[in-house]
């Protein structure tokens, strides 16, 4: 975005009294007016430092930094005057958001002038600064600012001195800097950091003010009117980037920050008079005709009252014109202000949105991601689950087969208890068959999860209901001696089928006997429950 200010730093003085001034860029659902054209007054308490003395004056915290206290150790000597200020609960700038990187001391006279004295780095939430000020009676406080080279104070005042400690006469006078111009030049996310976390360790935001700098003298027009200086600041900027990426010390990547700092407030102030310039020559020309007539009239004036009265005419267009030009510069910058204002509106919209779609896409990749690895790990377990029942079947299909007749079939492993093992015609198990149904349930007991179907059967000798009733008693005494025996009744249920069921045709004795039978099915309990 260009803009066209008349001098950025007559913008950047917009610290109007506390709670003069409204939120200018806030995360908000309202619409807020992004630069507002003010005329606003701050008093600041102005002491007077005698020579040889050591005064001792107390800073506090403002509603943006309510926690924040500090200490100042004053003493004026040989022409100047030093502090050896120390402040703690600091939280970072950069919590504010924005243009918003670090901390800086300003001295204030009692005429209005500022001047920035130092930058704070923090050390967790404490940091010192040792500086000097020619000026012997003076204000001191601490604003929030986008880089350690601002010539003029932001409004986001942090910190400010109070009454010395101890009593020293009636030094006290009050400074009062007026300031005019537009408000909301820098950009911030949260008006207060009363809510947020302090931090530890050391915190330099070098990187984020060369980026502050940078970006301030894009937005003050630099790639219109100082195009190859904000290049080379862009340039040292995009070095101190890589710098802090690839870890470089820490030493270094700020010497490299500063002078994209000073690169980018060089491009800052060339534009700025450039912009002014430009603002001027086309007043010039508008107003040439005038200014024309008046110069003309000069030289031919005939009386030296005559004269005079030209000259402060062409005094007074060529104040009007500059004031002209400084007014046009202004508007010029309000609404490239504006327009960039409404710009990173729609950026930060964009990039929630984007960052909220992203996350969904995120969210929605893991949980297709975790519903893959859990039906991955589900089929894995089901496949060892099945290897585990096939290798436990198989192992007991072989135990059975080692005891009694065994053959596989789709509805389970079938054993066989042949004729020969009942008393002819009737249910009564012989010894054989309890012994060999002893070695079955010693087998059974040890396998895996099962149920049990015991089916009689018989040959087609006799009527359909003897031989029903036959085969219902010699699959009831079967049951009934597996329970006895060990194995629980609610896995085991029986069926006699009579003649119905024959394996062979019952045209021989020897047919007829293997028809006679009473058969165990051994049913896998997970193939029954997925039928």
């Amino acid at each position: 975005m260009r803009i066209k200010p008349f001098f950025l730093s007559v913008f950047l003085l917009v610290w109007p009294l506390i709670g003069l001034a409204s939120p200018v860029w806030e995360k908000s659902q309202e619409e807020v007016q992004a630069v507002k054209q003010i005329t606003a007054t701050r008093e600041s308490m102005a002491l007077s430092y005698p020579e040889g003395t050591t005064i001792s004056v107390k800073f506090q915290g403002t509603h943006r930094l309510p926690g924040a206290s500090g200490e100042a150790k004053i003493q004026r000597k040989k022409g100047m005057t030093e502090i050896e200020i120390e402040v703690d609960e600091l939280k970072p700038a950069t919590f504010f958001g924005g243009d918003y990187a670090t901390y800086v001391l300003w001295t204030v006279s009692p005429e209005g002038h500022v001047v920035n004295v130092g930058e704070f780095i923090l050390q967790g939430n404490r940091s010192k600064l040792n500086v000097s000020t020619p000026l012997e009676t003076f204000g001191m406080f601490v604003t929030a600012e986008p880089h350690f080279l601002v010539g003029t104070p932001s409004r986001f005042v942090v910190m400010e001195n109070t009454r010395p400690v101890h009593r020293i006469g009636n030094p006290v006078q009050l400074s009062q800097i007026k300031y005019r111009g537009f408000e909301g030049v820098y950009r911030y996310d949260r008006e207060t950091l009363a809510n947020l976390p302090e931090t530890k360790g050391e915190r330099r935001a070098d990187v984020e003010q060369a980026r502050a700098a940078v970006a301030l003298a894009e937005r003050a027009g630099a790639q219109q009117f100082a195009a190859e200086e904000l290049a080379k600041a862009s340039e040292v900027l995009r070095k101190t980037e890589a710098a802090a990426g690839a870890g470089v010390d820490r030493r270094n990547v700020m010497v490299q920050a500063h002078e994209a700092v000073r690169l980018a407030v060089d491009a800052q102030k060339l534009s700025e008079e450039r912009s002014f310039q430009e603002a001027l020559d086309s007043e010039r020309k508008a107003k040439a005709e005038e200014a024309s007539r008046l110069e003309r009239g000069i030289r031919e004036a005939q009386t030296e009252a005559e004269r005079s009265q030209l000259l402060a005419e062409q005094r007074e267009l060529q104040l009007r014109m500059e004031e002209r030009a400084r007014q046009q510069a202004m508007e010029q910058a309000a609404d490239a202000a504006r327009r960039a204002a409404e710009e990173e509106r729609l950026r930060v919209e964009a990039e929630l949105r984007a960052r909220a779609a992203q996350e969904q896409a995120r969210q929605l990749d893991a949980a297709r991601t975790a519903a893959e690895s859990s039906a991955a790990l589900a089929r894995e377990e089901a496949e060892r689950a099945r290897r585990e029942r096939e290798e436990a079947r198989s192992r007991m299909q072989q135990a059975l087969s080692r005891v009694v007749e065994t053959r596989e079939t789709a509805r389970g492993l079938i054993v066989n208890l042949p004729d020969i093992l009942f008393d002819f015609n009737k249910a009564t198990l012989r010894p054989q068959a309890r012994e060999v149904l002893s070695r079955v349930v010693g087998i059974l007991l040890v396998a895996p999860s099962y149920r049990l179907k015991v089916e009689g059967h018989t040959d087609n000798i006799g009527s359909d209901s003897y031989n029903q009733r036959l085969s219902e008693k010699r699959a009831g005494g079967v049951r009934d001696y597996l329970v006895a025996s060990g194995l629980t009744d609610e896995i085991i249920t029986m069926e006699g089928f009579g003649k119905s069921r024959p394996i062979v045709s019952n045209d021989t004795a020897a047919n007829r006997q293997k028809n006679r039978r009473v058969e165990i099915v051994i049913e896998d309990t997970e193939k029954a429950e997925s039928r």
